[in-house]
C-alpha cells in the first residue's frame, strides 16, 4: 500500500485533475471487486472449502497427490476399551492396501484417537482431527452418545462420517450428506429382526426387553414399541439399566419374576456379560437370550461371561466369524484372518476388530470407484454405486441417495462350542416398506 500511495502522491504533484479521476475510478474498482469477492465466497469458509465439505479449488482437505488422511475416534481406554479394536481392524486393512500400492497411487494414513466413550472427550478429539489434522473424513467412530454429541459439529464443518460404530437411526433418517453407513446393522433394523425371529422362529410368547438406558439402548427399545402390536406375543416386562452399574441382581430378579420365555437384551459387551451371569446365577438357564450384535456377536463374550454362561446366546451378524463353518472358503475372511493375526498376534480376532476391517473395505472400495479425481462429490457418487456389494467381508452393502444405511442384510447367530455360528441364511430388511425377508 505504501508504494501505491507514493506513486499517487507523485502523480498529484504533476497533474492533479487527471489524477483525481484516476483515484475515483480506482476506488470504484476496488469497491466492486470487494463486493464480487464476497458473493463468490458465499457458502464457503475462510479456506475455500464448500459448506458441504467440497473444495472450490483443486485442493481437497486431507488429500494430496500421495496420501489420504483419515480420522478415527474410539474408546481405547476405560470400561469400553474393547472398541479400540475397531481402530486396529481399520489399520490392518490400510496396511494391506498400502503394501499393495495404495489407492490410485495414494497411501492411506489413519489417525486414531481415544474418545474414552465420553461425549466431551469425543468432541475435543473431533476438533483436533478436523481443525488441526485436517482429515479427509472420519471412519468407524464408536459410541452412540458421542456421535450424537458431535453430529452437528461435523455437519457444520462439512466432514463426512462413514461406517460409524453406531447404528442409531438419527444418522441415516433423513439421509444426510455427511453420514454414510454403520459397521454394524442399524439398531432399529436389528431389533425388528430379533423380535420377528423370536416370535416366528423361537415361538416366543412372553418377552422381556432389557435395555441400556442411553441413546444406544433406547433405539432398539423404540423399535420394539413400534411393532409389538403386530405380533402374537407379549412384552411382559421392560428393564432399563445403566452401563456402568456394579450390581445387576435386581434387574435379573425382575426378569425372573415376570416368568418370561425370551429375553431380548440391548447392551454393550461388559454389562451384557454381567447380566447374563446374574441370570445364570438365579437359575434362568432354560429361556432364549437374544443379545444385540454390539454386545453379543463376539467370541470374547465367552471370556467375559464364562463359556457355560454364554453358550446358546443368540445374536446377529453381518460378517461371518472366522472360526464359524460358514467362513470356510470365504476368501475375504481368510485374508482378514491372515492380516489381522499377523498384525496383532494372540489377540481376539472376531467381532469388534472385524467391524473396523470391514468398514475400511467399504471405504477403500469407494475410493477406488471415485477415481484419481477425489473430492467429496466424486466420493458420494461412488458410494451411491454400491448395490448389494459382496466382495468384502460384509454379507452385502447398498447405498443410494434415499438409503444411507449401508447394511440392511444380516443373519442370526448363536454362541455354540466356543464360537459364533450362523443359524439362518441371509435376512433382508427393506427400509422403504419395513418388510423382513428370510432367504
Amino acid at each position: 500500500m505504501e508504494e501505491v500511495f507514493i506513486l499517487i502522491r507523485g502523480t498529484l504533484m504533476m497533474k492533479w485533475k487527471s489524477t483525481y479521476l484516476f483515484i475515483l475510478s480506482l476506488g470504484m474498482i476496488i469497491f466492486l471487486t470487494a463486493c464480487g469477492g464476497e458473493s463468490e465466497q458465499t457458502g464457503s469458509d475462510a479456506e475455500g472449502n464448500n459448506s458441504d465439505g467440497g473444495s472450490t479449488g483443486e485442493e481437497v482437505r486431507g488429500v494430496t497427490d500421495d496420501e489420504i488422511i483419515i480420522g478415527n475416534i474410539v474408546a481405547q481406554s476405560g470400561p469400553q476399551a474393547i472398541y479400540g479394536q475397531i481402530a486396529q481392524g481399520i489399520q490392518t486393512y490400510f496396511d494391506y492396501v498400502n503394501e499393495n500400492g495404495g489407492v490410485h497411487g495414494r497411501q492411506l494414513k489413519l489417525l486414531a484417537y481415544d474418545g474414552e466413550y465420553t461425549p466431551a472427550v469425543e468432541m475435543q478429539q473431533a476438533q483436533r482431527l478436523v481443525e488441526e489434522e485436517e482429515v479427509f473424513l472420519m471412519l468407524g467412530n464408536d459410541c452412540t452418545p458421542c456421535n450424537t454429541a458431535t453430529k452437528e459439529y461435523y455437519e457444520e464443518q462439512g466432514v463426512i462420517n462413514m461406517m460409524l460404530g453406531s447404528g442409531a437411526q438419527q444418522f441415516y433418517e433423513p439421509p444426510s450428506d455427511f453420514f454414510f453407513g454403520s459397521e454394524i446393522a442399524n439398531y432399529r433394523i436389528e431389533t425388528r429382526v430379533f423380535y420377528d425371529y423370536a416370535v416366528n422362529e423361537l415361538d416366543a410368547g412372553r418377552i422381556a426387553i432389557v435395555y441400556q438406558n442411553d441413546d444406544y439402548g433406547k433405539e432398539g427399545y423404540e423399535a420394539v414399541e413400534a411393532v409389538r402390536d403386530d405380533y402374537d406375543a407379549e412384552v411382559v416386562t421392560e428393564v432399563p439399566f445403566v452401563a456402568n452399574e456394579e450390581d445387576y441382581t435386581t434387574h435379573a430378579q425382575k426378569v425372573k419374576d415376570a416368568d418370561v420365555d425370551t429375553v431380548i437384551m440391548l447392551s454393550t459387551p461388559n454389562p451384557a456379560a454381567r447380566l447374563k451371569q446374574e441370570f445364570h446365577a438365579i437359575g434362568l438357564t432354560d429361556i432364549n437370550y437374544i443379545v444385540s450384535s454390539v454386545g453379543g456377536n463376539d467370541t470374547t463374550m465367552f471370556e467375559l461371561a464364562g463359556e457355560d454362561v454364554w453358550e446358546g446366546t443368540y445374536s446377529a451378524g453381518s460378517i461371518p466369524v472366522p472360526d464359524a463353518p460358514e467362513a470356510e472358503g470365504n476368501e475375504a475372511i481368510e485374508t482378514y484372518l491372515e492380516q489381522y493375526t499377523e498384525a496383532y498376534p494372540g489377540e481376539n480376532y472376531s467381532g469388534v476388530p472385524q467391524w473396523g476391517y470391514a468398514g475400511a473395505e467399504v471405504f477403500v472400495e469407494a475410493l477406488e470407484r471415485a477415481g484419481e479425481d477425489l473430492n467429496y462429490d466424486t466420493f458420494r457418487e461412488a458410494l451411491y454405486s454400491f448395490d448389494n456389494w459382496t466382495e468384502g467381508t460384509y454379507a452385502g452393502v447398498t447405498f443410494s441417495p434415499e438409503n444411507h444405511y449401508g447394511l440392511t442384510t444380516l443373519f442370526m447367530t448363536r454362541a455354540q462350542n466356543g464360537t459364533i455360528e450362523s443359524v439362518t441364511d441371509l435376512i433382508n430388511y427393506d427400509p422403504e416398506t419395513g418388510e423382513i425377508n428370510y432367504e
